[in-house]
C-alpha cells in the first residue's frame, strides 16, 4: 500500500510538470513571454543606440522661433521680442525644447518687461519653438511731476518714457496736481490714489479728449477723498467729481458724465464760449450748472439734462 502511494505521488508530480509545460507552450503565452523579453532586453538597447533629439539643431530653441499672441499693438515697441530674447533671463541659444524648466524661464523673461501686464500661457512647439500668449499694458496718460512727465497705464504702472517718443504719445491726456514721487523704475505701480484716479479718467476719456478740446485732468484732494476736474484749452473747468468706478451713492457713472459734456457742447458748440471760460458742474442728476469764471459773483445758470 505504501508503494502504491509513492507511485501516485510520482505520477502527480509528473503530471503537474507536464501541465505547466503544456501551458507555457500555448501560443498566447509564448507571445507574452517574447514581448516581455523584448521590452526588458531589446528595447533598452535600441533606445541607447538612438540619437539624442535634443542635440539636433531643429530641436533647440532659437530666438527666431518665438511667436507672441496677439502681436504687439502699435504703442508697444516693435523690438519687444528681440529685447526679451536678448535679456539675461532668456534661455541661452541652443537650449533643448524638451528642458523641464523651459516654459517657466520663457514666461519669467516676458513677465519682466514693463509692456507686459500678464503672461497668460507659454506653449512648446515641436520641433523647436514657443508660443507666448500675452496681455499688454497700454499708456493712458502723462503724470506731470516737478521733475518730469511719467507715462502710466490705467492701473498706475510706470512705463518706459524712451519708448513713447512718437506722435501718438503727445496726444495722451495729461494729469496734474500729483505731488508724490514716481516709482524709481519702470514696471512698478505708483502707489498714489490720485495717480490711479487720473489714469482711470484718462482711459475713460480717450475717445473724447480731442473733440472735447481738453488740456489736462487736475487731481484735487478733499481731506481723504480724491476729486477730479477737467481743464480745457480755453480755460474752462469741468467739475468731474469722484474717479470712474466709484460706487459712492449718488455719484454719476463715467458714461453719464460724458453724456453731460456732449449735451453741453451740442447746446453751446464748445466748453469754451466766446465770452470767456466757464466752471461747468456735471455732477447733478437733472441739470448742468455753469457760471463764468471771470466774476466770482456771477450768477450760476443751469442747463436741463435731456434723458
Amino acid at each position: 500500500m505504501v508503494e502504491s502511494q509513492e507511485q501516485h505521488e510520482v505520477e502527480t508530480e509528473a503530471g503537474g510538470r507536464g501541465g505547466i509545460a503544456a501551458v507555457l507552450w500555448r501560443p498566447g503565452v509564448l507571445v507574452l513571454v517574447v514581448l516581455v523579453l523584448v521590452a526588458t532586453v531589446v528595447v533598452p538597447q535600441i533606445i541607447q543606440r538612438l540619437p539624442e533629439l535634443g542635440d539636433r539643431p531643429e530641436y533647440q530653441l532659437s530666438r527666431d522661433a518665438v511667436e507672441v499672441i496677439p502681436s504687439p499693438p502699435e504703442w508697444v515697441p516693435e523690438h519687444l521680442v528681440s529685447r526679451v530674447t536678448s535679456s539675461e533671463t532668456w534661455p541661452v541659444e541652443g537650449t533643448r525644447v524638451f528642458e523641464p524648466d523651459l516654459v517657466k524661464r520663457v514666461a519669467e523673461s516676458f513677465a519682466a518687461q514693463p509692456w507686459v501686464a500678464e503672461v497668460v500661457r507659454v506653449e512648446r512647439r515641436i520641433p523647436a519653438g514657443v508660443v507666448v500668449r500675452l496681455v499688454y499694458r497700454q499708456p493712458v496718460a502723462w503724470i506731470e511731476t516737478t521733475g518730469e512727465s511719467v507715462a502710466v497705464d490705467v492701473t498706475g504702472v510706470r512705463l518706459p518714457r524712451e519708448d513713447l517718443l512718437g506722435e501718438d504719445s503727445v496726444k495722451l491726456p495729461v494729469v496734474r496736481g500729483v505731488t508724490s514721487e514716481p516709482p524709481a523704475t519702470d514696471a512698478l505701480a505708483w502707489e498714489d490714489r490720485g495717480v490711479v484716479a487720473g489714469a482711470r479718467l484718462a482711459a475713460a476719456l480717450e475717445a473724447h479728449w480731442e473733440s472735447f478740446d481738453l488740456e489736462a485732468i487736475v487731481v484735487k484732494r478733499d481731506q481723504d477723498r480724491v476729486m477730479l476736474e477737467l481743464l480745457t484749452r480755453g480755460g474752462s473747468r469741468v467739475v468731474w467729481g469722484r474717479p470712474p468706478g466709484t460706487r459712492h451713492p449718488g455719484e454719476l457713472t463715467a458714461s453719464q458724465k460724458i453724456d453731460r459734456i456732449i449735451q453741453f457742447i451740442s447746446r453751446f458748440d464748445s466748453l469754451d464760449p466766446p465770452e470767456g471760460p466757464l466752471e461747468i458742474n456735471i455732477r447733478h442728476w437733472r441739470e448742468i450748472i455753469y457760471r463764468p469764471l471771470k466774476s466770482e459773483s456771477a450768477r450760476s445758470m443751469t442747463l436741463r439734462v435731456v434723458r
